[in-house]
Formats: C-alpha cells, structure tokens, sequence
C-alpha cells in the first residue's frame, strides 16, 4: 500500500481513504440446489478467488455479496448467516462488502448492526437499488439517516449503488456530505460516471458497475470495477483492472473484446440472463474448482440458442480461468 500511496502523491491524485476500492470487485452469485443455497460450493468458490488473484502491487480484491448474489431471495437468517461464513473465511485476505436491501429502513439498520457484531464484520455495505416506488428527495432523506446513524455510531462504511440517472445529484451530495459513504458504483452507463467523477470529492470512489468492459468508464473517471466474471476468468479480469490502473487504454479495449461476448449476453435486455449466463457459463465450461449450482430462484435457464453463444464465448474465456 506504500507503494500506491506514494505513486499517488506524485501523480497528484489523494488516494484518500478509500483507495482500496481502486481494484475488482467480483459480486459472487450464490450457488443453488433444490432452491436452496449450497454453503458448500460458496466456500469452494470463494477459496478459488483466494488462491487465484493477479492484480498487480499486491492489491487484494473486494469479495461482494450484491445483487448478482440474488440476496433478494434469501432469508434475513440466511443472509446474515452467509456474511458470517464469508467474512470468516476471507479473513485478511479480501476486502469484503455485503449487499443491503435498504428497505425498510429499520430491517436495513438492524441487519447492518447485526453484521457489525460478527467476529468478521464487512469492510463495506453495498447500498442496492430501491425497489417499488420512490423520488429522489425521499431517497436521500432516508439513505441520509442511515448513514447518518452509523457515522454517530462510528462504525458502518457505504457504498451506493446508483441504477437511475434520476438519483445523480442525490448520490452526488450524500457522497459528498457524508464521510462514511465511500462512493458510488455506477451500474448505468459512462456518462454518469462522467457526471458524478466530477460532483464528488477527490478521495471518495466512482466505481463502473456494469461488468468487465470498463474502458469508456475508467477513462472518465471511474477507478476500479464490478465484476460478475471472475470466478471463470479471474486472469482476464484481473488484467482488465491492471492496465487501467496504468491508465493503458488501448490494452484495456483489447482485453475486453475477449470478455464481451458474454457480457453482451448478460446485459441484454434489461439484464434478463446477468445472473443465469454465469451459471451456464461454469456449467457448460466444464470446470472442476468452482461450482455454481443448478441456478437460482426466478432464475430459469437461458434458451438453447443463447447456451450456444454462451458455449462459444466460454471457450474463448477457459485459457483465462
């Protein structure tokens, strides 16, 4: 991290204090059989992650719980119960964030105070999308509180995940007002990052949040990504986030052309297969240390004539797994 830190001072740039969110974040999609979560094949993934990471300065990843995770159909006592295996495993290794549904409001604090008592707290919540109606006026009111409370408490960092350009100037301000809050992981498109790179301060993050194909953003300002990827690519992934570190661009566009057939398919109409594409991807890739299950609820598989592009995408990825 001295290294960074010093290379940051001379390029003018503060890293500040949430600098370590300048790598990948891979959101993990749960394994599921019969409907229910398998422990099991989480653990084994989340140990393939461990011993399989090749970002450059010795930076770790943030190993993420989020939406790809599917934590809207897993229980409280599940959820909670899948932070603490998790966090337990990572141990130092890995930076860890876990995904909140922050509504209601008082279930999204109890649950993060409930997370912040375990051996192993997560380094970050990942503030998700709000479902059902709302306006940005209410949003940053009630994302305010949160924050708010857990900034008195001195204990809670935030990441919000914006979905909706309508919520850039609320976004923008909560980052800016708010110390707890780390930045924002953008999952719309670049010229949002663009909007909110400039809006927030120097030391706060603007994460792109829609996959690996992260060039447009980084060169508008977004450091570090998201990614859904790296359990069956984590090489390409990882060299993705590497060259655009070293702001080496046109490297970065190569590297994504060799993932963006799948992510093409994962983002397709109002991302219908972001999560089913994954599953496919490792089941059809034949892979032996990771497992992602049969597929998730509400989760079907995708139709025969997209497996077969997944297929053919797959095995452009196998020499990166």
């Amino acid at each position: 991290m001295e290294t960074q830190y010093n290379q940051s001072i001379e390029t003018g740039i503060d890293p500040g204090p949430f600098a370590e969110l300048d790598t990948v974040t891979v959101l993990l999609p749960m394994p599921f059989r019969g409907g229910r979560l398998d422990g099991r094949a989480h653990a084994g993934n989340v140990d393939y992650l461990l011993e399989n990471c090749f970002l450059d300065e010795g930076r770790r990843r943030v190993i993420g719980i989020g939406g790809t995770s599917l934590i809207h159909h897993l229980d409280r006592k599940t959820l909670l119960e899948l932070v603490r295996s998790t966090g337990r495993q990572l141990g130092s290794e890995a930076l860890f964030m876990a995904g909140v549904i922050p509504t209601p409001p008082s279930e999204a604090r109890q649950f993060i105070l409930e997370c912040l008592d375990l051996e192993r707290p997560p380094d970050y919540f990942l503030l998700m999308p709000i479902p059902g109606l709302f306006n940005p006026e209410g949003v940053e009111a009630e994302l305010s509180a949160l924050s708010e409370f857990f900034e008195k408490q001195g204990a809670g960092r935030f990441v919000l995940y914006l979905r909706t350009g309508r919520l850039n100037a609320a976004y923008a301000r909560l980052a800016s007002r708010l110390a707890n809050i780390a930045g924002i992981k953008v999952g719309t498109h670049p010229g949002d990052v663009q909007v909110l790179h400039a809006a927030v301060p120097p030391s706060k993050r603007v994460l792109w949040g829609v996959g690996d194909r992260v060039t447009a953003a980084a060169r508008l300002g977004a450091r570090g990504h998201t990614s859904g990827l790296t359990l069956i690519c984590p090489r390409l992934c990882d060299a993705i986030n590497n060259a655009c570190r070293r702001e080496d661009f046109e490297a970065c566009a190569k590297l994504e052309q060799v993932i963006s057939g799948l992510e093409e398919i994962r983002f397709m109409e109002d991302r219908i297969y972001n999560y089913s594409a994954v599953v496919a991807a490792c089941q059809l890739g034949g892979f032996r240390d990771i497992d992602l299950g049969e597929g998730g609820p509400f989760n079907a598989p995708p139709p025969p004539s997209i497996l077969r592009q997944i297929a053919q995408c797959v095995e452009r990825l196998k020499p990166y797994h």
